[in-house]
């Protein structure tokens, strides 16, 4: 038999119902504009997903950038539906319809798992053992999370989790038009910046016989190479001596890019 909850239980509960409830919403919601906005912007600094998962893919022997941005519209769909319902959840919650609320936060809480779990599995597969330890921590965070809401003024058992048709409607249309941006967006980054995997980055001239190359997370070996190459055919009458690394904590956006100094000088 449940007792009545005093006023100021009542809501300290509802206070962490919300907690909750917004916290996902935005969490999924700055998760999915990652995946629109790669690298950094003006006030916005975010990991370049699209390179990340083509290096990992490319890690594997699975080098065609189809495969990778594929795989990143499926995790961005996901996160697109997951960002729907926990939304869904927020506005039922404050229209005091917790009956509501709870099942949109528990379909939003069943993607949640579902995207977690998917990129667990890729990182087990790419081994990345630190990425696998922050996804698995989020999963159990949401279950969790779960669990705490519907245990908050629960005073009656659980019901069937069916949403109204008008609302699957809506929620379906407004997740499809989000993955549709966010596929557009993936797809668009990969035909307009694939290319910088291997193009050479010109070298810029910062002091006497020193000149420093920059490029993005994107560039590997290739651009390495062909940028030394490069180097080398526009400055002719230039040996290199040395070529240092920038240490990573002074690297450029987050330590994604890559910054080496070329020290030369001229031939005799």
């Amino acid at each position: 038999m449940f007792t009545p909850e005093s006023p100021k239980s009542t809501a300290s509960h509802q206070l962490v119902r919300y907690a909750i409830l917004i916290y996902w919403a935005i969490f999924w919601l700055f998760n999915l504009i990652d995946k629109v906005i790669g690298g950094a912007h003006f006030l916005w600094v975010g990991r370049d997903r699209f390179a990340q998962f083509q290096k990992y893919f490319a890690s594997t022997g699975l080098d065609s950038p189809h495969i990778a941005n594929a795989a990143l519209a499926f995790a961005g769909a996901l996160e697109a539906f997951s960002l729907v319902f926990f939304a869904g959840a927020v506005l039922h919650e404050v229209r005091k319809d917790r009956a509501a609320s709870r099942k949109w936060f528990f379909l939003g809480t069943i993607l949640t798992l579902a995207t977690f779990t998917f990129f667990s599995i890729g990182d087990h597969w790419f081994g990345d053992r630190f990425e696998l330890l922050e996804h698995t921590l989020f999963w159990f965070l949401s279950l969790s999370s779960w669990v705490v809401l519907v245990r908050l003024n629960d005073s009656a058992p659980p019901e069937r989790v069916e949403l109204p048709k008008p609302q699957r409607r809506m929620a379906t249309v407004t997740a499809s038009v989000l993955v549709l941006i966010t596929a557009t967006a993936i797809f668009t980054h990969n035909r307009s910046d694939f290319h910088l995997r291997s193009d050479a980055v010109p070298a810029e001239q910062v002091g006497d016989n020193i000149y420093k190359v920059s490029f993005p997370f994107l560039g590997g070996s290739t651009v390495f190479e062909n940028s030394i190459a490069e180097f080398k055919a526009a400055n002719p009458t230039k040996d290199i001596q040395h070529i240092y690394t920038v240490p990573k904590p002074l690297r450029l956006k987050k330590a994604d890019a890559l910054i080496f100094y070329i020290f030369t000088e001229d031939q005799p």
